[in-house]
């Protein structure tokens, strides 16, 4: 059996590692952590993960633009936003720049895990 890879990125540590852990020893995931945009992709180029929850704030490369590399990604993987800002504003900013989904903080991980499962079984179904 496969593991799930799930990519981690936030420049918050406690988050990162709460999300991370969860996925990891809960669900028995493959999970990565990043604590910046700059480490966040380099290690999904490196790894291709099925998926990544990504801060949108976060310093040296924001989660905008982490979104938009990571489109370039084949197979591409889900992105989930995650984030303190939720405003509709923002939330359309970040559809626009390659999210999948926008959760903002503190974000259920049942809800994150369920996105997760829901693309990898189900990868050519609507994204919402």
């Amino acid at each position: 059996m496969t593991l799930i890879s799930v990519l981690v990125v936030d420049d918050n540590h406690d988050v990162a590692n709460t999300i991370a852990r969860f996925l990891q020893e809960r669900r028995g995931f493959s999970v990565r952590v990043a604590y910046d945009g700059e480490e966040g992709l380099k290690a999904a180029f490196a790894d291709h993960p099925a998926a990544v929850v990504c801060d949108v704030a976060m310093p040296r490369l924001n989660g905008w633009h982490v979104a938009e590399e990571l489109s370039y990604l084949r197979p591409r993987p889900l992105l989930i936003a995650v984030t303190a800002f939720g405003v509709v504003y923002t939330e359309d900013l970040a559809y626009t720049a390659g999210f999948d989904h926008y959760l903002t903080k503190p974000a259920d991980p049942f809800v994150i895990e369920k996105l997760i499962k829901d693309h990898v079984v189900d990868p050519g179904g609507p994204v919402e």
